[in-house]
């Protein structure tokens, strides 16, 4: 659901609305996708057990989160996505015009995108890099009742000042008839990708990419598939479901990762849930890696798994997940506490879990929703830096 990053891992993905024979067009070359290369890896060292231990939230840390919310002018604000250097992306909405924003770390606010028929169409997905901001647009009326959002429209923002860009768009007559739709969008290694499913309610489509530097639309796959990501891992999709096992993903377009690393998490299932901050990495490890856990690795740090109780690591269902500095970040918290995400220091196993919903991490922010807990839209957005925050302990 994911940046600026190094390597080619190049968007930092907060998707809001999915819907759960390669040629190339004219004027490129097929993309070299679906064939994945090996990654260079090496053996994976004993890792340091650390049990979960769930603590409350620090008053130092409540007090930071209290600090961190920006006036942006909106009446609802929901962070979407954050970049390598710190910034939040955030889908802001006045009532009247629907728009995206950048927050800077100086908590700066920079209007860069204003959604098109906002009283039609709203912000459904972000990702982001150092220039670029790749902005999903959902149909999504207001005061419509029993609308699912649904992509219709890809536009790209330049960071350098040049003009927005359409990528690709589905009118919304297309997918209410049942017909073509937009599945989901990633932005990676300086393209980016895009599902078309055929029908609105099937699995069958194709995958294509447009390139950023030259503007060329390519043909990459075309077959069973959903929901097109990036992770740490590299460019995946997911090209089957199971009832017990949840969706079946493919690394189609695999990224360099530290040696370490590549063997710690392996080839299964958990390098879907990969994520980095470009020092630190992170995973949800599953019964087949020794039974549900949280493992870590930086190159001071080394690896680490955190047991127990810890959230996002269920065997059937991928939970957004993010890593900034020491502290693993997941988006999603507990019901009985009326929580909304949870934090996991590597360094204790110390976790805490938080009132404010999480957009994503990165850059030394986590970019946090702040109003009523389970509450969708937040009223305000936070920059919640974490270098300001004491370690948790138990």
């Amino acid at each position: 659901m994911v940046d600026g990053a190094v390597r080619g891992v190049a968007g930092t993905v907060a998707v809001a609305v999915l819907t759960f024979a390669v040629a190339g067009c004219a004027g490129g070359p097929a993309d070299k996708a679906v064939t994945s290369t090996p990654t260079t890896v090496a053996a994976a060292s004993e890792p340091i057990t650390r049990p979960s231990c769930e603590t409350p939230v620090p008053a130092a840390w409540q007090s930071a989160i209290d600090k961190s919310v920006v006036d942006t002018g909106g009446v609802s604000n929901v962070p979407m996505a954050v970049g390598r250097r710190g910034e939040v992306a955030v889908a802001r909405d006045n009532g009247d015009a629907r728009d995206l924003v950048l927050i800077g770390v100086d908590k700066s606010v920079t209007d860069i995108y204003p959604v098109p028929e906002p009283e039609l169409h709203q912000i459904g997905a972000v990702s982001m890099d150092d220039r670029w901001v790749v902005a999903g647009v959902a149909h999504a009326p207001r005061g419509a009742n029993g609308v699912i959002p649904t992509l219709m429209r890809i536009d790209v923002v330049d960071r350098q000042g040049g003009p927005v860009r359409t990528v690709t768009e589905s009118p919304p007559e297309d997918f209410e008839s049942g017909g073509p739709t937009i599945d989901s969008v990633a932005l990676f290694g300086g393209k980016v990708y895009w599902i078309t499913r055929d029908t609105y309610a099937g699995n069958a489509g194709k995958i294509q990419s447009y390139d950023l530097n030259t503007g060329t639309v390519t043909d990459v796959a075309s077959g069973e598939m959903r929901n097109v990501r990036t992770t740490a891992a590299g460019l995946a999709w997911d090209v089957g479901w199971d009832e017990n096992t949840g969706p079946r993903a493919e690394l189609k377009i695999p990224d360099a990762l530290p040696p370490m690393v590549a063997g710690a998490v392996g080839t299964g299932r958990d390098q879907f849930t990969l994520v980095t901050d470009g020092n630190s990495y992170a995973w949800a490890t599953t019964a087949q890696q020794g039974g549900p856990a949280i493992s870590y690795w930086s190159p001071n740090g080394g690896l680490v798994r955190i047991t127990g109780k810890v959230p996002a690591a269920a065997d059937t269902e991928l939970l957004p997940l993010f890593v900034v500095g020491p502290y693993v970040v997941v988006a999603k918290g507990r019901d009985d506490r009326d929580t909304s995400a949870a934090v996991i220091d590597a360094r204790s196993g110390a976790l805490v879990y938080l009132r404010p919903s999480v957009g994503g991490a990165d850059g030394g922010t986590i970019g946090i929703g702040i109003g009523e807990a389970q509450k969708s839209p937040p009223t305000s957005v936070g920059v919640l830096r974490v270098d300001t925050l004491p370690p948790l302990t138990c």
